[in-house]
């Protein structure tokens, strides 16, 4: 996770600056005593001293100086306590756990506007679904005459696609439109889910025939286990016999909606819409805020500039009586 944004800078005690005046006067004593120093030797004649020079040693004794006036500027600075007040931002709150339950019945194989037969458009659909996946848990659950979990809840997007890509209608499960089945499978993986949010994106084109699940049955199950049911009925004539009335009832037993998909491009819609719905009910956190003492860096320069100046005050700039 990248770190909140700084918010601005403020010291708890800003009449610790006070003292950069005694700082100040300090530096401006130690300047006029060491202009005032005298000290010096007999010779009987100026010309002796002809040709020499001030050596660099004395010449960069004046860093001294600088070096205890910044240790003091430092220690000041440090007494007036600054913070750093982090902002607050938002980001989703935890991951969602989608369950997606797919009817792979041979109706599947019809054409469908858009997108080659129903179960090419699908699959092209939930490919790009999962594409734009970062945080949530998905599951697949295939049904036709009967349920079978292709692939468990997994933050590994690309396991479930590998194992999508084969899939015709038809295949691998008995034919028959079992939706009750379905919807107790997907609901049997969202059993021990901790997520905030959980939800089946059931699609069927059909009506049910099989199982010994009654589909309102299991909605009701999903409400009593906290997930929402989203049904979409893949309609791609008038000919299809979906029974709308049936999914929109399931839907709004599990506290969920009715879609109802006549193209490819409207399918992949209604699964972006689907995500958002569950994003808003897990809402966002704040993450980040409160306040950081940062009276370290300041000590640990001024401790750093007084080794320095005793490090060449005891060495190349070793004053001799």
């Amino acid at each position: 996770m990248t770190l909140p944004p700084l918010g601005d800078v403020h010291f708890v005690d800003p009449w610790a600056f006070a003292l950069l005046a005694l700082v100040l006067l300090g530096a401006a004593v130690a300047i006029q005593r060491e202009r005032a120093r005298s000290g010096g030797l007999l010779f009987s004649s100026r010309t002796l001293l002809a040709g020499i020079t001030r050596s660099r040693r004395a010449s960069l004794r004046w860093i001294m100086l600088p070096l205890r006036a910044a240790a003091a500027i430092l220690i000041v600075f440090a007494l007036a306590r600054p913070q750093i007040t982090q902002a607050a931002v938002e980001e989703p709150a935890e991951g969602i756990d989608i369950v997606l339950a797919l009817d792979v019945s041979s109706s599947m194989a019809q054409d469908y506007s858009g997108g080659g037969s129903k179960i090419q458009a699908v699959k092209a659909v939930i490919e790009d679904f999962l594409k734009r996946q970062s945080q949530d848990r998905i599951g697949i659950v295939l049904f036709a005459g009967e349920g079978l979990i292709l692939s468990p809840l997994t933050l590994d997007y690309d396991a479930p696609q590998k194992l999508l890509a084969p899939i015709e209608a038809g295949k691998p499960v008995p034919d028959g439109t079992a939706i009750g089945t379905g919807l107790a499978v997907s609901l049997n993986l969202l059993r021990d889910s901790q997520a905030k949010a959980k939800a089946v994106i059931l699609l069927t084109d059909g009506e049910n025939n099989l199982g010994d699940i009654a589909p309102l049955d299991a909605a009701q199950l999903a409400r009593v286990l906290g997930v929402h049911v989203y049904t979409i009925g893949a309609i791609a004539k008038r000919g299809d016999s979906v029974d709308e009335k049936l999914l929109q009832r399931m839907a709004e037993v599990g506290t969920g909606k009715y879609y109802r998909a006549e193209d490819a491009n409207t399918l992949a819609g209604i699964y972006r819409e689907i995500q958002s719905l569950e994003r808003s009910r897990v809402g966002t956190r704040i993450v980040g805020g409160g306040v950081q003492e940062v009276q370290l860096p300041f000590l640990l320069g001024a401790l750093g500039a007084v080794l320095l100046e005793v490090m060449l005050a005891t060495t190349v700039l070793r004053r001799v009586p």
